[in-house]
């Protein structure tokens, strides 16, 4: 099977770290069949990130190494920023339109697979219906739960849902919000996010706050998110200086970048806790191993989410966290050693807070424990072949003939003993 991915989030050369998780699904995903990615870039984010560092973005870059079966597409995502939120479908579908029939007519897929539901999925669903191909989409929370405020962008989505052959959640809780959009429930499927199991393991907390430069003898918060208000690290903030006045032996530690950067620094500059509230930036998944391992216990106060792989990773890593009660989070808590809490809420975030590092408890088992990146592509790989496998017994005979990729096949199996066809393996 020939799997064309179509998902602005997805890692690039100026934003290596931009969601690793689809980098890390679609690399498990191109073990089992040959699979292309098309990544549209903002121009925004192009002309930033060239006004900064005088660089542009690598068409050839690639955020994973030696598979001969991925290939990767970096077009230009152009829009008008802020406004018209609800046309982003038809920009980005003018933006990518050559960049897509390339693909399909070279690359021949059989399935098309969408991360992000607007505008990812909106262009993923009428591209596949324009050349008679099956569609999944998939949702990872914010989109269905956080997008669809928005009357307009809602009507899109619920289209995109209605219209996929398959639909992909993260979370039961995100397949709850799907199917109450009146979306059949038998095409909803979910499928936790892997983790690394190689990589994220428990390992001695000492020797990697050594690795890292970190203090021996206070107690350490860490939390892993982008540095927007979604993420709730003003909450985080607050609730530091709670702590602070029951116990000045601590640090925390929030690693990530974003729009919020400047205002938190502010912030903790006034409260007096720039040297206990330090933003360390985004870091690479091979460091950020040792910050979980390093912490006394992740926090993630986060006013929206699926199942996050922030906790999926501290999990692996024998950590317990404390977390908003949103989204799929509760689906993977383990109340004899994590905490939820009620969002936007710094007192009873601190006193969680405060009880792991009163109580630290040596986990050896937990009722949740998270899948391979291999067995979570093995379960999506069953999706998107039973998706394909309806939607071929679906097709009409007069629908056969106005498939465009059925003609480009048709005419490429006549042509092959003719011609020679250069591979489709290079990185675009």
């Amino acid at each position: 099977m020939k799997i064309l991915f179509l998902s602005t989030m997805f890692p690039n050369s100026i934003q290596p770290g931009r969601c690793t998780f689809n980098c890390s699904m679609i690399k498990a995903l191109a073990e089992l069949h040959q699979t292309h990615v098309i990544s549209p870039v903002s121009w925004t984010d192009e002309l930033a990130y060239y006004l900064k560092h005088k660089t542009r973005l690598d068409q050839n870059w690639s955020p994973i190494d030696n598979t001969d079966s991925l290939t990767i597409d970096y077009p230009r995502f152009y829009y008008l920023p802020k406004i018209a939120h609800q046309h982003y479908g038809h920009f980005l579908q003018w933006s990518i339109k050559r960049t897509i029939q390339r693909a399909i007519s070279e690359f021949q897929p059989d399935i098309i697979m969408s991360y992000w539901l607007h505008p990812d999925g909106e262009v993923a669903v009428n591209t596949a219906q324009e050349f008679g191909i099956p569609v999944v989409v998939m949702t990872g929370g914010s989109d269905i739960l956080l997008l669809t405020q928005n009357i307009q962008r809602k009507r899109a989505i619920k289209k995109v849902l209605q219209q996929a052959d398959g639909i992909i959640t993260v979370s039961n809780d995100i397949q709850s919000a799907v199917a109450k959009m009146e979306i059949n429930s038998e095409k909803i499927n979910t499928v936790y996010r892997g983790v690394d199991r190689n990589l994220f393991t428990p390992g001695d907390q000492q020797a990697a706050r050594k690795r890292l430069g970190l203090p021996k003898n206070r107690k350490i918060i860490v939390s892993v998110g982008r540095l927007e208000p979604v993420k709730g690290h003003s909450v985080l903030l607050d609730a530091c200086v709670k702590i602070s006045k029951r116990d000045s032996l601590f640090m925390c530690y929030v690693l990530g970048n974003g729009s919020l950067k400047s205002s938190l620094q502010q912030k903790a500059k006034e409260y007096g806790l720039e040297e206990v509230f330090q933003l360390s930036g985004p870091q690479q998944q091979s460091r950020l191993v040792d910050w979980y391992r390093a912490a006394d216990v992740i926090a993630l106060p986060s006013r929206s989410e699926g199942v996050p792989n922030v906790l999926l990773e501290a999990i692996s890593c024998g950590k317990p966290f404390v977390a908003s009660h949103v989204g799929g989070i509760p689906e993977i808590a383990d109340p004899s050693c994590d905490h939820l809490v009620t969002p936007d809420d710094p007192d009873k975030l601190a006193e969680a807070i405060c009880k792991i590092f009163d109580n630290p408890n040596q986990i050896n088992e937990r009722i949740f424990n998270p899948k391979s990146w291999k067995d979570s592509a093995i379960q999506i790989s069953q999706i998107l072949s039973d998706c394909s496998t309806r939607h071929s017994a679906g097709l009409t005979g007069k629908q056969k003939p106005h498939s465009s990729i059925q003609s480009n096949r048709n005419s490429h199996n006549c042509n092959t003993e003719t011609q020679n066809h250069e591979s489709y393996t290079s990185i675009h």
